[in-house]
């Protein structure tokens, strides 16, 4: 008899704890604005979540660094037993304190956005001079004390020029990082109100003809490396091979869920619950049709085809039970 007790599922959830950063990516979808919450929100806040099953927090922004009450925050989680995670852009983790407190508060993982490994358009893509070193050296401060982390990559025109070079820098200096997450980019409204500043910054959205190549070179990297990962906002005709690393296609395989409380500017804060992320604000043209993939494929962002069409899209006549199949089968990767 197995005398070992079972792990209870993970139930994951994001509450927006501000709306400040401390970066102006020119492809931001979660502009920033001046609100944040208060203990008392997100005591209440997690109280609505532990209602609903949920046993990890995922404290997102703006940027969670910029909250003060965040390491108060990830204390009362621990003490209401929930796990914690952040997403930052790492900035203020270039402070070796400020990273021991989080540590000591309950922070368990991290996910930490960069960009670029090239100054020059790290700056440009942040809209900030010299934070891509304050980033290197946050990424450096959360190893060294044993947080466990994953790099977040937004995909642009900028980067997928070098994609590969950029994550084969980032596994030669980083050897401890196993999980790369990579976020094609949301020109809508992810809050259902307040549009991404890529949508104004059309130059920094990169085409799905431009993107085929790099992402096939990045993932073949990752997987002679040993490494997980996945791809987000990316039809599956243009990941070939890899199918099952689609962050859309394995919640749609395992009928999992995306919930979040975002905080809005000028109205009542809103908690949204996706279940089928194919309905949320998503297109497929008449080529998807007779794709084996439409099934399991959420297609492109509605706000893409608005502005390029569905021209670059093409059907796929591989089965789609062999892509199935290795999503249920694998047990030792990120879900």
């Amino acid at each position: 008899m197995n005398n070992e007790q079972e792990q209870p599922k993970r139930e994951s959830a994001y509450m927006q704890i501000t709306r400040k950063c401390n970066n102006a990516c020119i492809f931001c979808s979660n502009p920033a604005f001046d609100k944040e919450l208060t203990i008392k929100d997100v005591e209440k806040r997690l109280q609505f979540y532990k209602d609903k099953g949920i046993n990890e927090i995922v404290f997102s922004g703006g940027d969670p660094t910029e909250s003060p009450i965040l390491i108060e925050a990830i204390s009362l989680a621990k003490k209401l037993g929930f796990t914690s995670k952040i997403i930052t852009n790492g900035v203020h983790l270039s402070d070796l304190n400020y990273v021991k407190e989080l540590k000591n508060a309950g922070l368990e993982h991290l996910h930490i956005s960069i960009h670029s490994h090239i100054d020059k358009d790290s700056d440009f893509l942040t809209s900030r001079d010299g934070h891509l070193k304050k980033t290197i050296q946050g990424i450096t401060n959360c190893l060294d004390v044993g947080l466990h982390l994953d790099i977040n990559t937004t995909i642009n025109a900028v980067n997928i020029k070098y994609l590969s070079e950029f994550i084969g820098y980032l596994i030669n200096k980083f050897p401890k990082i196993n999980h790369y997450v990579f976020n094609n980019l949301d020109i809508g409204e992810s809050d259902k109100n307040l549009r991404s500043r890529a949508w104004y910054h059309k130059e920094v959205i990169a085409r799905l003809y431009d993107i085929e190549l790099e992402l096939h070179k990045t993932a073949k990297l990752l997987i002679n490396n040993r490494k997980t990962f996945r791809m987000e906002r990316v039809p599956l005709c243009y990941m070939s091979g890899f199918e099952q690393f689609s962050t859309e296609t394995r919640k749609i395989i395992k009928e999992e869920s995306y919930r979040c409380i975002f905080i809005e500017k000028d109205k009542k804060d809103v908690y949204m619950e996706l279940y089928d992320p194919r309905k949320e604000r998503r297109f497929k043209g008449e080529t998807c049709k007779s794709c084996k993939m439409n099934p399991i494929c959420a297609g492109v962002c509605v706000e893409y085809y608005d502005l390029y069409g569905d021209s670059e899209l093409f059907p796929v006549f591989d089965n789609p039970d062999n892509v199935i199949l290795k999503v249920k089968g694998i047990t030792n990767e990120k879900t």
